[in-house]
């Protein structure tokens, strides 16, 4: 009995298929964010990650469900960080919707901006899912619990604000912050020649952008 349980036990996958899967991932990631889910092939993945297209299969399965996977790769340490955030906020004898909102944002603009190119890439695949709604299922899953909490925590510190108010500015910030990781060159193409910024400048200046945006819609505190 026991030697049948044996034989039938799985063996741990090898080192080699995980850093091949790791590779496919890290692929993957790459490719969806250049070419957006429609334009992505398995066989462009696979090329990027130097498999074959079964490989890509093996690890990964059909191009949707690699794609979610990609999404759910990281999006659990990206909300951790912020969910410390806004604890490590609150903990602070006064904040406003500002301090709330940087907290919320850095943890995906500090990975997007550190010379990363995944997670550049990353940022831009949730660009891609937060503009679809195909995708919904898996905002829902993966970000619309601490969007949430941001929103309540908005809604609790300024009560007399409208909570459908409230949740819009937060969609609009959230939409702002993505344009920022996907469309930085349109800000250096727009700005002239000397319009290049320091990436800690172009972050401060999207803050102090959501800060005036937020402060329109939620008005003084009580």
């Amino acid at each position: 009995m026991a030697q049948h349980a044996v034989k039938e036990r799985k063996r741990a996958p090898s080192q080699r298929s995980i850093a091949a899967r790791e590779r496919i991932l890290d692929a993957a990631e790459l490719v969806f964010a250049e070419q957006g889910f429609e334009g992505a092939s398995i066989r462009d993945i696979a090329a990027r990650a130097q498999v074959q297209k079964a490989s890509v299969n093996f690890h990964g399965g059909p191009k949707d469900e690699l794609f979610e996977r990609i999404v759910a790769r990281r999006a659990s340490e990206l909300s951790q960080e912020r969910r410390e955030a806004i604890s490590r906020l609150e903990e602070q004898s006064s904040w406003d919707a500002g301090d709330l909102m940087s907290a919320f944002m850095r943890p995906l603009l500090s990975r997007a901006f550190s010379n990363d190119p995944q997670w550049l890439a990353y940022a831009r695949i949730v660009a891609i899912v937060s503009a679809d709604a195909r995708w919904h299922a898996l905002a829902k899953i993966h970000f619309d619990p601490v969007a949430s909490l941001v929103v309540q925590k908005l809604c609790t510190r300024y009560p007399k604000a409208d909570p459908a108010k409230v949740a819009g500015a937060l969609v609009f910030s959230v939409s702002s912050m993505l344009a920022l990781c996907t469309s930085e060159w349109r800000i250096a193409a727009l700005s002239g020649p000397d319009g290049d910024q320091d990436p800690e400048d172009a972050i401060q200046n999207l803050l102090q952008f959501c800060r005036a945006g937020l402060a329109g819609i939620l008005g003084s505190s009580d």
